[in-house]
């Protein structure tokens, strides 16, 4: 299971476009393990707003920063166009 940190990293480099495998690397997990933080997390932007998901996701691992509010727009932004 992810910690609220990696959490927090994967949302922030999945928004900057890091591959799967370039973010298991970079916090300690497999492909196939940030594929399902971000399933996750998918799920939960359906039945709340996006905006609150994924600013809670990168609050709750305290990243802060000009980069972790790009990634929340940027995957905000993909969340919306898939809908």
């Amino acid at each position: 299971m992810a910690t609220k940190e990696q959490v927090a990293k994967i949302v922030q480099l999945r928004g900057l476009g890091y591959s799967l495998e370039e973010i298991g690397a970079q916090v300690g997990l497999s492909k196939s393990a940030v594929a399902y933080q971000l399933q996750l997390l998918k799920k939960k932007s359906q039945k709340s707003p996006s905006e609150d998901v994924f600013a809670s996701a990168v609050l709750g691992g305290l990243v802060v920063g000009a980069a972790s509010g790009l990634a929340i727009a940027a995957l905000i932004d993909i969340i919306n166009k898939g809908k």
